[in-house]
């Protein structure tokens, strides 16, 4: 009995971590070969005959490419007497078993294609008439997605397929499967062969490579601007417009007009000094940084459908076939609005450029749950310029989603027009030269594709006339001056060398004098 109860022991002890570490249907382990990934993105078709009617035989998909339960192929044939004697429809239906853990994004814009390798003879007696036409339907989970009928094998009795579906990921808790249709022979010489397993039944599925983090310092609890801590870049202050710096020049300059007609007398030209004076501190510190600032600003409208702002693009995701989002897809014109008060200005080929840091939006940069891919695309297309915004205070840049083909590597892409390697200019029709600039964090190196001048207007640089108002302010100085010069010549007149010697000459105050003896007395 005790030896027994050390056996029992033993076995539950030995059962349990096994139970625990063998994959259940329909739970996906990520060092599985038979999962479906954009490395493993073939699917094979496995099955076995190992018991009675046809429409009983295991039939399943993986992406492994070997699977030892299953057979390399089933098939019947028309013996008198056997149990599957006779023709008629045959549905193999091959239901993933690996089905992925979280949603997978697939590329619908590539084909899922595939074979299944299906002998269908009746050689003799039917003289090869039967039919040989076959339905492959295509699954994902437990639904149909697309049917495509075939009526001949091709060489070496494979029936080839292409699907192209509407889907765009493949949801958690599922996977793809094929269900294959067609119909046995009559003749007793007739049967079929239906050929499993690598190089025979396969598909292929276009999953989207997983994105890789390229940009540094975007992981953290805290985001800290990539900029901040780049070698080379000096952070500055822009031509912002301050609320507070307004309202104090607009009172200096009423204050010119107040105190002027309260306070100077009542000198020649008096009233065009006050008028230049204040009319200038007014025009060259109010209202042309209200002109600039403010209402130039105004002119850009952000509820614009093709307006985009940094954070309406940092929460986006990917989407096979675009950019970024749903929107941005090939040759969709679009443009880039963003307001700043500082940026980071660096040298690049001997121009100034200029790198925003987003730090106001740095709940978005913070947040999991907004998609890296949003967050890492801004700083590597949309923060950095190849221009110096810092007389501005706002930049918009007009853009385009192109096509761009890697010499190097062959590989096309979408990217924005200033991220192109392989486009011209559309102004002049040369070769288009990419900005991409090399920015070293705490010694990682990333690269980021400034945008070019000439796709960028800047808003809110102080406008010239405003200048030439600070003219209008020295000319007020000026006629003040020559206003206070005119009146102590005029007042110079009153006296000449006579009434001065008669002022010395005149009788000193007898009672002035009395009070100086009262005094002496004392």
């Amino acid at each position: 009995l005790a030896l027994f109860g050390v056996l029992l022991f033993a076995s539950l002890f030995a059962s349990v971590p096994t139970a625990a570490q063998e994959p259940g249907v329909g739970i996906m382990q990520s060092d599985d070969a038979k999962n479906l990934t954009h490395e493993q993105n073939r699917m094979y078709m496995y099955g076995n005959s190992d018991t009675g009617a046809p429409d009983t035989w295991s039939m399943w998909t993986h992406s492994a490419n070997n699977d030892v339960n299953s057979d390399d192929s089933v098939g019947e044939g028309n013996i008198p007497g056997a149990a599957n004697q006779g023709g008629g429809p045959r549905t193999f239906t091959f239901e993933g078993t690996n089905p992925v853990s979280e949603a997978m994004p697939i590329d619908n814009s590539i084909a899922i294609v595939g074979k299944v390798k299906l002998l269908i003879y009746c050689d003799v007696l039917e003289q090869n008439s039967c039919t040989k036409q076959t339905d492959i339907v295509l699954r994902l989970g437990n639904r149909d997605l697309a049917v495509q009928t075939i009526a001949e094998p091709a060489e070496d009795n494979f029936y080839e397929f292409e699907f192209f579906v509407n889907v765009e990921e493949i949801p958690a808790g599922e996977t793809f499967g094929l269900r294959v249709s067609f119909q046995k022979p009559q003749s007793t010489d007739g049967g079929y062969t239906l050929y499993l397993g690598n190089q025979n039944s396969f598909m292929d599925i276009p999953v989207v490579e997983p994105y890789q983090p390229t940009v540094p310092g975007l992981d953290g609890e805290e985001y800290v601007s990539p900029y901040s801590q780049a070698s080379g870049y000096t952070q500055v202050s822009s031509n912002s417009t301050s609320l507070l710096g307004l309202i104090f020049w607009g009172i200096l300059g009423i204050g010119v007009f107040v105190a002027g007609f309260t306070f100077i007398p009542p000198i020649p030209m008096r009233e065009l000094a006050i008028l230049f004076t204040g009319l200038g501190l007014l025009v060259s510190m109010l209202v042309a940084p209200i002109i600039a600032g403010p209402v130039e600003l105004g002119k850009v409208n952000p509820d614009d459908p093709d307006v985009w702002t940094v954070d309406e693009l940092a929460q986006l995701d990917e989407r096979p076939g675009s950019f970024l989002g749903d929107t941005f897809v090939e040759n969709y014109v679009f443009k880039l609005y963003v307001e700043y008060d500082d940026v980071y200005t660096a040298k690049d080929r001997g121009t100034t450029i200029s790198a925003f840091g987003y730090e106001e939006f740095a709940p978005i940069f913070e947040d999991p749950e907004v998609p890296q891919r949003g967050k890492e695309y801004v700083q590597l297309y949309f923060s950095l310029f190849h221009i110096d915004l810092r007389p501005g205070q706002a930049v918009l840049a007009e853009l385009m989603i192109v096509n761009s083909t890697d010499s190097a590597t062959g590989q096309t892409t979408l990217v924005p027009l200033h991220a192109c390697m392989d486009c011209t200019n559309p102004d002049t029709g040369a070769a288009w030269e990419v900005k991409d600039v090399k920015v070293s964090v705490n010694g990682e190196e990333s690269n980021r594709f400034a945008i070019q001048s000439e796709l960028c207007e800047i808003i809110g640089v102080d406008s010239t006339w405003g200048v030439y108002a600070h003219g209008m302010t020295a000319l007020g100085l000026l006629l003040g001056g020559i206003g206070f010069w005119m009146a102590y010549r005029q007042k110079r007149e009153y006296y000449d060398d006579e009434d001065v010697d008669d002022l010395f000459d005149e009788e000193p105050d007898e009672d002035f004098e009395d009070a100086l003896d009262d005094l002496e007395d004392f």
